[in-house]
């Protein structure tokens, strides 16, 4: 059966070298900014330096990619997530969340000390697919700079490397140099094979 809603739990990653209240303020603006753009439906910051989102389940794994990237492109150093996406149904049959909650939430239970993100989804078999797929995705971005981080956070939902250039004030070849570099198309390219595999 076809996933209803995606749902990402995270958690704060290194959590004892940062200024949380800054880093969960910073959090709480983004993904307020990305409700107000319709990119995901909800959210709720909880324990401190959790927090989970819900979103239409082609863009669980988009969204979590996002918010990583954002958080390495910040001014602070050290700050990242531990990301879980869990697609399914949103409530269970009987009273109680729905799979794509535990799914989620299980996730990131289970997931590796050195692992920052994973996806679950109710097929075991396309689960094991993901899991060996990855840590690949998950390596190319814990490699990308600050500077890479900000250029890539902003070609993500931006059309052209000239709208980019042009809102940061770099020349477009900088900007392609840059996107090439952190293998910006291959990232996306990766996404879209993972959201075919999950659908």
């Amino acid at each position: 059966m076809k996933a209803k809603i995606s749902v990402i739990t995270g958690d704060l990653a290194n959590s004892q070298q940062v200024d949380t209240a800054s880093y969960i303020a910073h959090l709480d603006k983004l993904l307020s900014e990305l409700q107000q753009a319709k990119r995901l439906q909800q959210y709720d910051i909880f324990r401190g330096d959790s927090f989970q989102i819900v979103s239409k389940p082609e863009q669980g794994l988009l969204l979590a990619v996002y918010i990583r990237i954002v958080l390495r492109a910040s001014n602070t150093a050290h700050w990242d997530a531990r990301l879980a996406i869990g697609l399914g149904t949103q409530q269970a049959k009987n009273t109680g969340y729905g799979s794509a909650f535990l799914n989620s939430g299980n996730s990131l239970d289970n997931m590796a000390k050195n692992c920052y993100l994973a996806l679950k989804t109710d097929n075991e078999k396309i689960n094991s697919i993901v899991s060996d797929l990855l840590p690949m995705l998950d390596h190319v971005i814990g490699r990308l700079s600050q500077s890479e981080a900000k250029i890539v956070q902003a070609r993500m939902f931006t059309c052209t490397n000239k709208s980019v250039a042009a809102a940061l004030q770099k020349a477009t070849s900088t900007v392609s140099a840059t996107l090439k570099r952190a293998a910006f198309d291959e990232m996306m390219r990766f996404i879209t094979a993972i959201n075919r595999i999950t659908s």
